[in-house]
Formats: structure tokens, C-alpha cells, sequence
């Protein structure tokens, strides 16, 4: 994977740049997430806040997820797309969208997150990892 990976909404008014590798790289299947897409999960890179460079306003929307931490999922205010996020519990990992790179097959997903929370009609890749909950706080 070369670096730095880049990417930005539908308008281009917001583009960023990552430039250290993910950390992990998740379907995460909350019922914040599917509803903050519009789909049955959102696929996610998890990147050092560090590496997260962004050039442009974006628009922030904090919720509180099932987990009890407020999430603040970051839009482009002119065109709507989701972008990234950050989380109150975990400041060190910000959360890239990952069908807004550039180049959205550099997204490998490693596990499945939420799945409780997933409909029954979706299908799931049998070949990963499954965590009903959140990956972080049962990760050893």
C-alpha cells in the first residue's frame, strides 16, 4: 500500500489524505452506521488520528452509538457524503469511510462488527471474523 492514500466527497470540496497504514479495516453493522449510510453497514478504515490530514469544512453530527460513546460522523455540508468520524472513547483512531478513497479496493475487511445489530437479510462475507459487538472492547 503506498502512502498517502487519498480521498474526498462526490463534490470535491472535501479531500484528505492518510498517510500511515489503517490499523484495521472493519464492516461495522450498528444501526448508527446503517443509518448514517443508508446501507446494511459501512465499511471503515481505521487510521491513526495522526495521520488524517483534511483540506476542506466538513460538518460534524455527534450520536451516541449502542456502545454509550458519542460518535461524531463527519459530512461534506454541500454534497452530503460521509467521510470519517472520531469517537469519545477512542481519540487515538479516527474512522475513514472507505467507499470515499479514491481508490476503494485498497479496503481489505478484516472482521465484522455489530452483527447483532445487522438484518437478517444481510449477507455477510462467511470468510471473516464475527463480533456481535464492538471489536475494541472485546479485543484482547
Amino acid at each position: 500500500m503506498k502512502f498517502p492514500i487519498t480521498g474526498g466527497c462526490l463534490c470535491g470540496a472535501v479531500r484528505y489524505e492518510i498517510g500511515a497504514k489503517p490499523v484495521r479495516m472493519v464492516n461495522c453493522h450498528c444501526r448508527t452506521c446503517q443509518k448514517s449510510s443508508g446501507s446494511p453497514y459501512m465499511a471503515l478504515l481505521f487510521v491513526p488520528a495522526s495521520a488524517l490530514k483534511v483540506d476542506g469544512n466538513y460538518r460534524e453530527f455527534p450520536t451516541v452509538a449502542a456502545s454509550g460513546n458519542t460518535v461524531y460522523r463527519a459530512f461534506c455540508p454541500q454534497c452530503g457524503t460521509p467521510l470519517f468520524g472520531r469517537n469519545s472513547a477512542f481519540t487515538q483512531l479516527r474512522p475513514v469511510a472507505a467507499m470515499s478513497l479514491d481508490d476503494p479496493d485498497l479496503y481489505r475487511p478484516e472482521l465484522d462488527m455489530w452483527v447483532a445489530d445487522a438484518p437478517s437479510w444481510d449477507l455477510m462475507n462467511p470468510g471473516l471474523p464475527k463480533y456481535p459487538g464492538n471489536f475494541w472492547q472485546t479485543a484482547d
